[in-house]
């Protein structure tokens, strides 16, 4: 490329001129103006001072060739989207042969839910289970449901998100053209506004008169190829009856056979998966050693407070603050299980420690106080006088403070899906009932003394309370837990009256402090059976039921494995 020189110097050695020192003259030409192209000639005015009208008639030119090719790009994936609906085969309605399958499969599957709800009642976790189960199908149906339909639907929203963007590119592009014929449209923003929003109403109609003609055009189409597939059908039928009919009898077959296989599964994955989602986890000498050992810890912790006039003597005074020292035994299985799954207790052991330690504090505050009493006496000579000394007093402020249990564990479930597995087991209480209730009616809050250890209530040492305690009246019906046999009946020392049945797998259960007991050594009892009526007999503070379950020679606690703890 050549360049034409310039007659006129450049501006930078062009002669001061007088006034501005740095500005160049208006009627100068620019150096830029001095950079033309072969065949131009050379003009005194600057290109970028050009007219204001041609730069806005260049820029409504390139708007223009957008809004064109916007314009012709949504018209052509319009017209795909329309020709693939064109396309879509109409939705078939079921036949007969999918009815009476449907049919069928729908009364095995009431039939296994009605047999599951006559012994839900039983067993609360058969019972939440079952509710867990229900659940889990009908999302299963809906979700499924919708997903066929967004599916099916999908090239009718295809055909109508290009409809809109082909409606606003087309008046879009109208606009423009109008604009370049008709300047006055392009001034001013509400005036555009405006002018778009009619051409855009415009194309609207246009679109949904041409949506109607291709609906109706795609309706008569469905319909006459339905009317051909169902007569050649029936031709078909007609021609070969008695293989139609073994068909169908086979296909019916097949379709019952893998409903009951399938319902069953479904029945089966959904009580296991229930069932397992709201148990403990943990063997049952683990999940009671976790319990006995925080007890221990509180029985230790509470009789160093009590015993401090022992562990610090040569104090006046000894003052006692003392909290309620005990937590909820099922807010603790709950926490480790939510937290940790299938533990042990060795494996937890620490971190109950730090959770005891920031649930209870223990301080022992020495207290000095002057105190004065006044001497009287006589001298010789019979004179009274009287004299006041002052002495130290000392004083042990024994101070034992303690948080809930909750408020400790609760911001060390750090995850939604702690809090909420820890929501259900406390709920649940673990379904690890091995014992039906003692009771017809929920005993839980007349619970008087936990399982674990203690300070006892009349020797006042630390005590290993091997069951649990429930206050009822005197001759309160007791009630077998499952199908057993008596091994003890009759006075046991500490124990008073009391039954000892054997439910088998390992598990015996007592009934101490009895006022009469029902049944004799050797004899079978029922589930429900009344066995023996509650007292206050032995080694007792007042009437109540002492309760213990035993498995493999170990003490468990009763309210983690005997049944009606929970209020429903």
């Amino acid at each position: 490329m050549k360049r034409k020189t310039s007659k006129t110097p450049s501006g930078q050695h062009a002669p001061k001129p007088g006034k501005s020192k740095f500005r160049q003259e208006s009627s100068a030409a620019k150096p830029s103006d001095k950079l033309r192209h072969d065949g131009e000639e050379s003009s005194g005015v600057s290109s970028h001072n050009g007219p204001k009208t041609d730069k806005k008639t260049t820029k409504d030119s390139r708007k223009i060739k957008k809004s064109k090719l916007r314009a012709e790009k949504s018209g052509v994936k319009l017209g795909k989207a329309r020709d693939k609906l064109a396309k879509q085969k109409p939705q078939k309605p079921p036949g007969a042969v999918k009815n009476i399958s449907r049919a069928a499969g729908f009364e095995v599957w009431a039939k296994a839910h009605s047999k599951i709800h006559e012994v839900e009642q039983e067993n609360v976790g058969v019972e939440a289970a079952h509710h867990a189960e229900l659940l889990g199908e009908k999302a299963i149906r809906t979700s499924s449901r919708y997903i066929r339909h967004r599916i099916r639907i999908r090239p009718v929203r295809r055909v109508r998100k290009w409809e809109k963007k082909n409606v606003k590119a087309n008046a879009d592009y109208r606009f423009w053209q109008m604009a370049q014929e008709n300047p006055e449209l392009n001034k001013g923003a509400v005036k555009r506004y405006l002018q778009k929003k009619r051409l855009r109403k415009q194309y609207q109609k246009q679109a949904k008169a041409a949506a109607r003609k291709t609906t109706k055009k795609t309706g008569e189409q469905a319909i006459f190829t339905t009317e051909k597939t169902t007569r050649a059908f029936v031709r078909f039928i007609k021609r070969h009856p008695t293989g139609v009919l073994i068909a169908l009898l086979v296909f019916l077959l097949i379709a019952i056979l893998q409903s009951c296989v399938g319902g069953a599964l479904t029945v089966g994955n959904g009580l296991m998966g229930a069932v397992g989602g709201t148990s403990y986890l943990a063997e049952d000498e683990d999940i009671d050693e976790a319990e006995l050992r925080y007890t221990e810890w509180e029985t230790d912790l509470l009789l160093q407070a009590l015993n401090a006039a022992l562990t610090h003597p040569g104090y006046d005074e000894y003052l006692y603050d003392i909290a309620t020292v005990g937590h909820d035994p099922y807010a603790m299985l709950a926490y480790l299980t939510a937290k940790h799954d299938d533990f042990t207790f060795s494996e937890v052991r620490s971190e109950l420690q730090d959770i005891f330690n920031q649930q209870y504090s223990l301080a022992f505050t020495r207290i000095v106080e002057v105190r004065s009493y006044t001497d009287h006496w006589t001298d010789e000579d019979g004179n009274s006088h009287s004299e006041t000394v002052y002495y130290n007093y000392y004083i042990l402020q024994t101070t034992l403070t303690a948080r809930p249990f909750e408020d400790v564990i609760s911001p060390l479930l750090t995850t939604q899906d702690e809090q909420e597995r820890y929501e259900i087991y406390m709920f649940l209480h673990g379904n690890r009932q091995y014992v039906g209730s003692p009771f017809d009616f929920y005993w839980l809050p007349n619970v008087s003394s936990y399982y674990g250890y203690r300070v006892h209530p009349i020797s006042a040492e630390k005590d290993y309370h091997t069951g649990v305690d429930i206050a009822v009246p005197i001759g309160t019906e007791i009630q077998a837990g499952r199908k057993g046999v008596v091994l003890e009946s009759g006075y046991n020392g500490g124990y008073g009256l009391c039954l000892l049945v054997d439910y088998g797998e390992g598990i015996t259960a007592r009934y101490a402090h009895c006022s009469a007991l029902l049944k004799d050594v050797g004899q079978t009892v029922e589930t429900g059976e009344i066995i023996a009526l509650s007292g206050d007999t032995g080694n007792s503070t007042g009437p109540h039921l002492h309760m213990e379950v035993i498995k493999n020679g170990r003490y468990l606690n009763p309210l983690y494995f005997v049944d009606g703890t929970i209020n429903n």
